[in-house]
């Protein structure tokens, strides 16, 4: 018999409960598996060490593609109404100091011109949904507020993971709350999505492998400030990357008023033990201002990713998976990215018509794509270190200015990909992968950084196109699969409709139901299994 709860302080006595399946971790990887699955049907337990959503700022960007899955969830506008101001722009500034000399600047509309269609990257994006910039810290309660609404998920805050033994049946999980209270759980399968130090992970013996350091080591700053202003008579930026004459690194706006985040960038011949906050602050701003520190966090950049996404019933997603440096917003969505590829495959396993194969196809297909985007990230680092080490670049002189101008020009050609990275967020493909003919040439997952061609090769995904009244290719597909029909003349799809009817009506059992009396998911009638589309 399967016990659910619908909250942690609800379980009495020492009793095994079940759940299809179970996710570790809550942040935004796990929060978006858990979210999908409710959509789908699946009943999920997520277990969450925190006892609140984060106030850690680490991720700062959801990129095109995470918002195209968000939609489909139906809280692209909801979260794009969070974070900065709806007036503020969400330039990318490149600058010798905040209050500096200006380099560079890719200018970017704010989220209110995007929901108001005003934004002139809607005709250049292939896509209803453009890249949001919002800190995690604001996207993490929208996640969870949402996945409270579903009956089927349940969020335990304050337990973690002690350990869990797999076999063919299935997988037991101890978990242990913040009292010391330990409870059993048993599912089909587990998902670890708690970060880099995974528990999930090491418990079934997966390596990282890569580069242990990248690049200059960091000191990050937390902090609040009610005096710091971006220099007046200036367009407001988002991001500021800017070049000290000793160190360098980036200023992120967080909520457009007085929170912000600093990363500098500490050489490898200094201790960054040593290295000070309020030095980092001063070559960022370029003077000192009067602040408080909320956080400051000592790290070192790193390019891992996991042998293996899969042992048995284990699957890994997100920083569980693959660790990375924190640019163009790669990390996270890499991870969102996983959550969905999962989702859907662990829904077919629960519903009885997906094969064991569909999950070695998963750790196949992400881990090329994770290897393909953590040589972006690390590509994007290297020619960042290198720009502007010149110390005329901070001389108000003619040489100064020259230099600055040409420095501007170098930056405006290479770290454009960075922030018009088409190719990683749209572009990204499963190659190799059993069952799936290559969708290009070549065999790597990604072809550039910042272009993208649309296909409707295998492993691709679907080009967006608006559809008559306004509405994204998107906005028409179902849950399941959907069979396009392209053009008036298109053949008819009878057979195929007839046979997915037959299939969406018959008993779990005589699909090869194998669930093992887990909680039957509503079936989708054929309406919803197939849809015509014609254009």
């Amino acid at each position: 018999m399967v016990q659910i709860t619908s909250d942690a302080t609800e379980v009495a006595g020492d009793v095994t409960h079940e759940f299809p399946v179970v996710v570790v971790g809550g942040g935004p990887v796990g929060l978006t598996l858990a979210l999908d699955l409710g959509w789908r049907g699946v009943p999920v337990l997520v277990l969450e060490q925190a006892l609140d959503t984060t106030t850690n700022p680490r991720c700062n960007t959801i990129n095109a593609r995470s918002m195209e899955y968000f939609r489909r969830l139906g809280l692209a506008d909801r979260i794009r109404r969070a974070g900065l101001p709806l007036d503020h722009p969400t330039d990318v500034v490149h600058t010798t100091a905040l209050h500096g000399h200006e380099l560079a600047r890719f200018e970017f509309a704010s989220s209110g011109e995007v929901l108001r269609g005003e934004a002139p990257e809607l005709a250049e994006w292939p896509t209803p949904e453009l890249q949001h910039r919002i800190s995690q810290i604001f996207l993490e309660p929208i996640l969870e507020q949402e996945l409270r609404r579903y009956a089927s998920v349940r969020l335990w805050r304050g337990w973690r993971v002690d350990g869990l033994v797999q076999d063919e049946q299935g997988v037991t999980v101890t978990a242990r709350d913040t009292e010391g209270r330990a409870r059993r759980i048993r599912t089909e399968h587990i998902v670890g999505c708690d970060g880099g130090a995974s528990t999930v992970r090491k418990a079934v013996g997966v390596s990282l492998h890569g580069d242990a350091e990248v690049g200059d080591r960091r000191l990050s700053v937390y902090f609040r400030s009610e005096e710091l202003q971006p220099p007046a008579g200036t367009r407001p930026g988002w991001m500021y990357w800017w070049y000290g004459p000793h160190y360098r690194g980036s200023l992120i706006q967080l909520d457009g008023r007085s929170l912000y985040l600093c990363h500098g960038r500490i050489p490898r011949d200094e201790d960054l033990a040593a290295a000070d906050p309020d030095e980092i602050l001063r070559a960022a701003i370029g003077y000192d201002v009067r602040h408080e520190k909320i956080d400051v966090v000592r790290w070192t950049p790193r390019r891992l990713v996991a042998d293996r996404f899969r042992v048995g019933r284990v699957l890994l997603a997100g920083d569980a998976a693959h660790i990375w440096l924190p640019l163009g917003g790669f990390g996270m969505n890499t991870g969102i990215a996983d959550a969905i590829a999962l989702s859907w495959r662990l829904a077919a396993m629960h519903a009885g018509w997906g094969g064991d194969r569909l999950l070695d196809d998963y750790a196949l297909e992400r881990r090329s794509v994770g290897v393909a985007t953590s040589q972006a990230a690390r590509d994007i680092d290297g020619y960042l270190h290198e720009l502007a080490r010149d110390p005329e670049l901070h001389r108000d002189s003619p040489a100064g200015a020259e230099l600055r101008s040409r420095t501007g020009r170098l930056i405006e050609e290479q770290d454009r990909k960075q922030w018009f990275s088409q190719g990683v967020q749209f572009g990204a493909r499963y190659v190799g992968s059993p069952g799936l003919t290559d969708s290009g040439d070549g065999d790597a997952a990604i072809d550039r950084i910042d272009e993208y061609v649309p296909s409707v090769g295998p492993g691709s995904r679907l080009p967006h196109v608006w559809r008559p009244g306004g509405r994204s290719v998107f906005d028409e597909l179902g849950q399941g699969f959907t069979l396009l029909r392209i053009g008036t003349d298109a053949p008819p799809a009878t057979e195929l409709q007839e046979a997915a009817a037959e299939l969406a009506d018959r008993p779990a059992a005589a699909r090869g139901d194998r669930r093992r009396g887990l909680p039957a998911a509503p079936g989708p009638g054929a309406s919803r299994l197939v849809r015509h589309l014609e254009r």
